[in-house]
């Protein structure tokens, strides 16, 4: 099974702001909604409870220390550790579990080394924000798809698609 990140950074690492997405960029929704359906997501509570709708065809696994949480939405359960989370997505036959955020989910993946890809929108620009995306080592990673576009009437930046591979 892939365990793939996925997300959008700007150039100086910002992934967020006050819990929510400092861009609007439509395209970056699109591609996210398309690379992911039908997939499970794996996503920390704060940035689960951040969501306005569910996710369709995408039953998401919600890292929590709360116990007692009970998720919002119908199809989608809580995990207690990443492994735990990996676990479930074998267990119901996933082909590809991604991991969407935030910050420190990502932070403890990448520090666990269990990513094997990572879609990253990167936006060309300098952007404020509170939450940001852990340095990783450039070196033990191939890109493997690069989609460069310019910015227009409904997206803020120029950004591009880029597909991370690890190398082994």
């Amino acid at each position: 099974m892939k365990i793939s990140i996925i997300t959008a950074r700007s150039k100086n690492g910002v992934i967020g702001s006050e819990n929510s997405l400092p861009w609007k960029m439509p395209s970056d929704m699109r591609f996210f909604k398309q690379t992911t359906l039908g997939h499970h997501v794996l996503v920390g509570r704060k940035t689960y409870q951040s969501f306005n709708v569910q996710l369709v065809e995408r039953p998401a696994l919600i890292l929590t220390r709360k116990s007692d949480y009970t998720p919002k939405y119908e199809d989608d359960q809580t995990i207690s550790t990443l492994e735990d989370g990996i676990q479930k997505a074998k267990e119901n036959n996933e082909t590809e579990l991604f991991i969407i955020g935030g910050g420190e989910i990502y932070k403890q993946a990448l520090e666990k080394n269990l990513v094997t890809h990572m879609y990253i929108t990167e936006i060309d620009a300098i952007i404020e924000g509170d939450t940001f995306f852990p340095d990783f080592d450039e070196s033990e990673w191939s890109i493997i798809r690069k989609d460069s576009f310019s910015a227009g009437e409904k997206n803020d930046y120029d950004y591009s698609f880029v597909l991370y591979e690890r190398k082994l």
